[in-house]
């Protein structure tokens, strides 16, 4: 579904539009001229579905050459290794989520008891897949016509980055759990979720200018889209948390 000059929403699930398998978290597409450049790529069990959506919006899938990944729990990363065994392209993931995802770490990602809790079925399997360049914050990628800003945003999980999209009519940051539609949070009960660290992330990209929003979760924003992180930040000023996702 293209949403923006040279922007698609390629896959999305129960917590979010319902386009591809329940378990996917939005996955965003850019077109940085001879190559395609995606940003996370759901759990793995709707690759299908994510190709059909690709082809019927008339994107070559020779060309989806790129993938980033915000952080590796299952519904954003569990499906690198399955797209792979379709499309040929280069990983893209931050130094501790390219471990986890190469070394296929189920416990790094509390995969164990997000099964035991119904999250996933009994019958999940995380599969290791390997990442050809791994990122640092503050690294600038350049892709054709795009480049790509990694930001590190820990919190939702140790791991967590988010990136800024420059070079088109606007700029965009996909957020992955970082920050959500409204100032919403995503907090969940696991080792490495962090309140301080998610407000501190979230204070962190107050300092950011983007236009739109593009966030793992709900709706996105194509304009004006630092007022959901204005949100958020209104309310940690009054020594409050942001409200969570239902």
């Amino acid at each position: 579904m293209q949403i923006d000059p040279d922007v698609y929403l390629i896959g999305s699930g129960r917590f979010g539009f319902d386009m591809t398998d329940l378990y996917d978290c939005n996955i965003f597409l850019f077109d940085a001229g001879g190559s395609y450049v995606i940003f996370d790529i759901g759990a793995g069990l709707g690759v299908d579905q994510i190709l059909q959506i690709c082809a019927r919006d008339g994107l070559d899938l020779d060309r989806l050459d790129h993938l980033f990944l915000t952080h590796a729990h299952a519904d954003h990363a569990g499906g690198a290794a399955h797209f792979r065994d379709r499309i040929d392209c280069a990983l893209y993931a931050p130094a501790r989520t390219a471990e986890i995802v190469t070394a296929c770490d189920e416990e790094a990602v509390s995969l164990p008891g997000a099964r035991a809790a119904g999250i996933y079925p009994d019958d999940y399997v995380y599969r290791a897949c390997s990442v050809e360049y791994v990122l640092e914050a503050g690294r600038v990628v350049e892709i054709g016509k795009i480049k790509v800003e990694t930001i590190a945003t820990p919190g939702h999980s140790h791991d967590h980055h988010s990136y800024l999209v420059t070079g088109l009519d606007k700029r965009y940051l996909v957020a992955g759990d970082a920050i959500l539609f409204g100032g919403k949070v995503v907090l969940q009960n696991t080792y490495d979720c962090s309140v301080p660290q998610t407000i501190a992330s979230i204070q962190h990209l107050a300092t950011y200018d983007f236009d739109a929003l593009l966030p793992g979760h709900l709706t996105f924003s194509l304009r004006r889209g630092t007022r959901h992180v204005e949100a958020a930040c209104a309310i940690i000023d009054q020594f409050g948390c942001p409200p969570p996702i239902g």
